[in-house]
């Protein structure tokens, strides 16, 4: 880094010079037009091209793996790094399954669209602008959606509910798009400083949602597993392990939402407290867990067994929390500290 004195020259204009070296080197010559770019951050960036984000326009894929799992994968994988259309290629001509399968994926990202498509190529536009967008908002949201699928999941395990898998996986789909549309915007701003301003955050503020949307989806997820287990209980679980398990599931739960509030609110004291409540919450578990081995809570074997599984799924939500606390601890340092 060097310094220099931002001078003024006839006019009221004014002018900063620029080391010889670094001119050379990004092949910057007199009389060449620079664009000047200032941000809500308060930085100024100057470029020799019009480069801020043009590259994510457009992108072609070709599709070198028949099957519609491809199709699939390599959809999610252009969207979430940001490019406004894609198109995809596929080794021969699309088969009908991998047809229906882009049709599909398609409907599950928010904001995209098929707008062209042929037997070799199918064009995929994202139509929603940024500017629409409110990435706080959707942490909200994934928020709200990902507590109330743990809770939901804890009962239907404990009441072993078979209809409860079905009816959370389904509602796991809306936390996923949320998921996937901070993802996007997150990859976007690591191309162009115009997705900030767009968006109306700061690179930290947006990767501290981009984590927390990557650790509530990690919740999802295990929700989606605990009330799948449902299904290998031959009857509910007794009240005497169940009482103990909804507690300790209760905590983890609240001290979730807690964490993410104290990300939002740059809370430090919050976090802290989330963190404690998660540790405590691992605590009970395995205390649950040891009573499991010697038989004094559960003795169905299949019983104990399946509550042994959401017992370790419920370790993992924990460690969500804990990863989620610890990001909106180090925010709001950075908040207090630092003009970001």
């Amino acid at each position: 880094m060097e310094t220099r004195k931002l001078q003024e020259v006839g006019g009221g204009t004014f002018t900063v010079s620029i080391p010889k070296g670094w001119a050379t080197t990004q092949g910057l010559e007199e009389g060449m037009d620079l664009r000047l770019y200032t941000h809500h951050d308060g930085s100024l960036l100057v470029r020799s091209s019009d480069a801020d984000g043009g590259c994510l326009d457009e992108v072609t894929v070709d599709i070198d793996v028949d099957g519609p799992a491809a199709v699939r994968r390599t959809i999610r994988t252009a969207h979430a790094a940001g490019f406004e259309t894609i198109v995809l290629h596929p080794a021969g001509s699309f088969t009908e399954a991998e047809r229906k399968a882009a049709q599909a994926t398609v409907r599950e990202l928010v904001g995209t669209d098929i707008v062209a498509e042929s037997e070799t190529a199918i064009t995929i536009g994202h139509l929603l602008d940024a500017s629409s967008v409110s990435v706080r908002q959707s942490t909200v949201q994934l928020q709200y959606v990902a507590v109330s699928l743990h809770e939901d999941a804890i009962e239907a395990f404990l009441d072993a509910d078979d209809d409860g898998h079905a009816r959370i996986r389904g509602r796991a789909d809306e936390a996923r798009r949320s998921a996937e549309m901070i993802t996007r915007h997150f990859s976007r701003s690591l191309v162009s400083h115009a997705e900030l301003d767009v968006l109306d955050v700061s690179r930290p503020e947006l990767f501290g949602y981009y984590a927390t949307a990557e650790r509530l989806e990690t919740v999802v997820d295990r929700s989606v597993r605990v009330a799948g287990l449902a299904e290998e209980l031959p009857e509910p679980v007794p009240e005497s392990a169940a009482a103990d398990v909804r507690s300790a599931a209760d905590d983890i739960g609240h001290a979730v939402d807690d964490a993410v509030s104290a990300l939002l609110g740059a809370d430090t004291a919050k976090a802290r407290r989330a963190r404690e409540r998660c540790d405590a919450a691992v605590e009970r578990i395995d205390a649950v867990e040891r009573t499991l081995f010697d038989g004094s809570s559960v003795e169905s074997v299949p019983t104990a067994v399946a509550l042994s599984s959401a017992l370790d799924h419920l370790r993992r939500t924990a460690a969500c929390g804990r990863t989620v606390a610890d990001t909106a601890a180090q925010a709001a340092i950075r908040a207090e500290n630092l003009d970001v």
